[in-house]
């Protein structure tokens, strides 16, 4: 008999467990465990060789024939547990495929007459013919050690089609003399301008539907010819500028430290990442290309086809179906996988012979895990980094203030990019709200006439607002009662569509009442705007105009996004509504004008990011104006006189960055410290009142010189029904002593290292 220490997956578990086995096994491979009573899903982490007089639980089935993960994943699970304060279970649960989603399922196969089980049949089928699951495991065992059944692993047939490219059999004057369908000449003049193609570009581009017959009419007809390509083709798609060419040179280069990749917006990063991919590809190596949102992936995914034709590309994020993440996550395992774009949980997939990750608009929040296990995706791209010695590319036109700091003090290499590629940087106006005349309460009159001349143009307009519905909040104007919810200390965003209030926090919503619960009067008001108001207000302003809305209200899935991405990027007039959604990596070249709306919101919140955040999302969204012409911008603000829209009126990030560490070093702040921002909650305050204090005794006592602030309540007190309080550490301490306060308080106990923001 062997014993083994085993780490379940997935849960808020810190400890590993013994089990014994018959037969010999593997650190890395997955099994299949009784825990507390319920079959789960383990990791085996070492063999055990100090074994006590308990009894011993047996591992009850044996999940993969060999370790999925090598050693330098091992090493990143455990570095991670220590950096971001995690339960071991939980890294364990990002680097693999939940069980419920896996391709194995385990299967009770009969093995002679006697079995009461006439077919194969899946064990949770098994057991939903038992009312007590410990009576109907315990019958299972016994039919097992009788040799009537036994269990075995079913895996899912995966079909791996083949990728077809499809080329024209035949002379463009026989051709013509051919009877076809407007789409088959649709698809006829496609293959005549970009000549041999895959498939699916065809169905990318909207050229026909995956349903459509068109392409076997062709292959009838003997004007289409389908082929597979084994031979590799690299289409270059544009000659680099001499910034470029240098950024390509010390990134190829170098990779003993990491590279920041400093490049004004529309400056052609993008190609500088294909550029260093490329020798890697050529060398059967593979390259994760990771991006801030989903909305990314597929304008990414397009760019990469067109440039590495027969390379294999994959796509990782959370709005794939399960099937297509497993079949992604066991590809990349294999090393089937060349490229493969993903967002912030693609950092953990084991991907054979990876040499690169590039972490595109490296800036993003979204890289910052705040739920579900907290952690920073680029911090563990960076320890990926050192466990297997990568090349690390990370590229933003404001990059975050830590990496920029990293790279003045050498820790990084700098590649800048002052220049755009095809244009110039965009004229930005900022207009002061005070004095400007207004067309009405959100737009002034100077903003209007600017949409009205572009759209004249038949150019394209984007107005950023941040935040979506029609109202911030409802107001009873005689009692002044606002209407909040009643989980979260926050208030209800009013949206008149559906006349519903609805919390943008917790998801609850209602419909809007006809009175005030306080005074019963119906004089009730809106205040503030969202989205659904400024859509509203411009399609009064311009009648006959497409209006595009993008937020998270209208857009409910991959597929609506992917729509509505297509259609913004269709020449023609149209004005394009927005939040953070639309400030990521969008590339619509006639696009001429952007207008950001109360532009003041994010810049002076009480967080020590405010400034550098609002700065941020600023130049992002202004930065996508004019990527082939000269463009416009056009900033509404209050604070007109604020330094920070001198530097962003000048394009000037390097002077922002330099006040804000300058800031951050005289109050403590991250990049000169390490922070750890605390966040206890109960459903009862008293009891939090409580739990705060002690956890801030303890911490004090623990780290006696150490700078301890709290505790707090936050500026929203109290979230899903729970109440909570900050507590704040600004220093670095040893985390193992840390992590005993965190195991300690478990569920109450949020920890953030180094968040981004403080208001969470």
């Amino acid at each position: 008999m062997f014993y083994y220490e085993v780490s379940p997956i997935g849960g808020k578990i810190y400890d590993t467990y013994t089990y014994k086995y018959e037969e010999k096994l593997s650190k890395g491979q997955r099994v299949i465990i009784n825990m507390r009573g319920n079959q789960s899903l383990g990791l085996i982490i070492k063999e055990s060789t100090n074994i006590d007089s308990i009894k011993i639980k047996e591992i009850d089935f044996i999940l993969d024939e060999k370790p999925l993960i090598n050693e330098n994943i091992f090493d990143l699970i455990f570095e991670s547990t220590k950096k971001f304060l995690l339960p071991l279970s939980e890294v364990i649960r990002f680097v693999f495929p939940p069980l419920s989603y896996d391709l194995f399922r385990i299967k009770i196969m009969p093995l002679n007459e006697l079995s009461p089980i006439q077919k194969p049949t899946f064990l949770n089928e098994y057991y939903k013919n038992f009312e007590n699951k410990k009576e109907a495991k315990k019958k299972l065992k016994e039919l097992i050690n009788l040799n009537i059944v036994k269990l075995e692993l079913h895996e899912k047939n995966i079909k791996n089609k083949k990728e077809w490219f499809l080329s024209l059999n035949k002379d463009l004057k026989d051709i013509m003399n051919i009877n076809i369908s407007a789409q088959a000449q649709a698809v006829v003049n496609y293959l005549m301008i970009n000549g041999e193609i895959p498939e699916k570009l065809l169905y990318e581009e909207n050229i026909i539907k995956k349903s459509s017959s068109v392409l076997k009419t062709l292959k009838k007809k003997g004007i289409l010819k389908f082929s597979e390509k084994k031979e590799i083709i690299i289409k270059k798609e544009v000659d680099l500028s001499l910034e470029q060419e240098n950024a390509v040179k010390t990134i190829f280069l170098k990779k003993d430290k990491p590279h920041l990749l400093y490049g004004v917006t529309g400056s052609g990063k993008t190609e500088v990442f294909f550029e260093v991919a490329e020798p890697y590809l050529k060398q059967n190596k593979k390259v994760l290309i990771m991006v801030p949102e989903i909305s990314l992936a597929p304008q990414m995914y397009k760019r990469l086809k067109n440039r590495f034709l027969n390379y294999k590309l994959g796509v990782y994020h959370s709005s794939m179906t399960n099937s297509e993440r497993i079949n992604v996550w066991y590809g990349a395992q294999k090393g089937d996988y060349d490229i493969i774009i993903g967002t912030r949980s693609s950092v953990w997939l084991p991907i054979k012979d990876l040499s690169m990750i590039i972490i595109d608009e490296e800036h993003d929040n979204s890289y910052y895990q705040l739920e579900q296990g907290s952690y920073d995706a680029i911090e563990v791209a960076l320890m990926r980094k050192n466990f297997e010695n990568l090349n690390i590319v990370l590229a933003s036109a404001t990059p975050r203030l830590v990496d920029y700091k990293r790279a003045l003090e050498e820790k990084y290499y700098l590649e800048t990019i002052k220049n755009r590629f095809y244009s110039q940087m965009p004229e930005i106006e900022i207009l002061d709200l005070k004095s400007e005349e207004k067309y009405n309460w959100i737009f002034s009159k100077k903003t209007i006439k600017k949409i009205y001349e572009t759209i004249k143009k038949d150019k394209k307009v984007i107005v950023f607002t941040p935040t979506r519905g029609y109202a911030n909040y409802v107001i009873c104007s005689d009692c002044g009662y606002i209407f909040k919810c009643e989980n979260c200390d926050v208030s209800y965003t009013y949206h008149k569509k559906e006349n519903k209030l609805k919390c943008h926090y917790c998801g609850e919503e209602k419909n809007t009442p006809a009175s005030c619960p306080n005074c019963k009067s119906i004089k009730l008001q809106t205040r503030g705007y969202g989205t659904e108001k400024v859509v509203n207000d411009l399609m009064k302003a311009f009648p006959s105009v497409p209006i595009v809305r993008v937020d998270r209200t209208v857009i409910n899935n991959y597929d609506e996004l992917k729509d509505t991405f297509n259609y913004m990027h269709e020449k023609g007039r149209k004005i394009i509504v927005g939040t953070k959604m639309i400030t990521k990596g969008l590339d619509i070249e006639d696009l001429d004008l952007v207008v950001i709306l109360d532009s003041d919101r994010y810049a002076f919140l009480p967080d020590y990011t405010a400034e550098e955040s609002a700065a941020s999302l600023i130049m992002q969204v202004a930065g996508r104006a004019g990527r082939k012409e000269k463009g416009n911008v056009i900033i509404q603000t209050f604070k007109n006189d604020s330094k920070m829209f001198e530097h962003i009126k000048n394009n000037d990030y390097d002077s922002i960055i330099k006040s804000e560490l300058l800031k951050r070093e005289k109050y403590n702040y991250p990049p000169y410290s390490d922070m750890y921002l605390l966040i206890i909650q109960n459903e009862s305050r008293e009891d939090n009142n409580k739990m705060s204090n002690l956890i801030y005794e303890e911490l004090k006592n623990l780290f006696p010189n150490t700078e301890i602030l709290g505790p707090v309540e936050p500026l929203i007190y109290k979230l899903r029904n729970k109440y909570r309080k900050y507590i704040m550490i600004k220093e670095k301490v040893d985390n193992i002593k840390l992590l005993k306060i965190q195991r300690k308080y478990n569920r109450n106990l949020i920890i953030h290292s180094n968040p981004p923001t403080t208001l969470l």
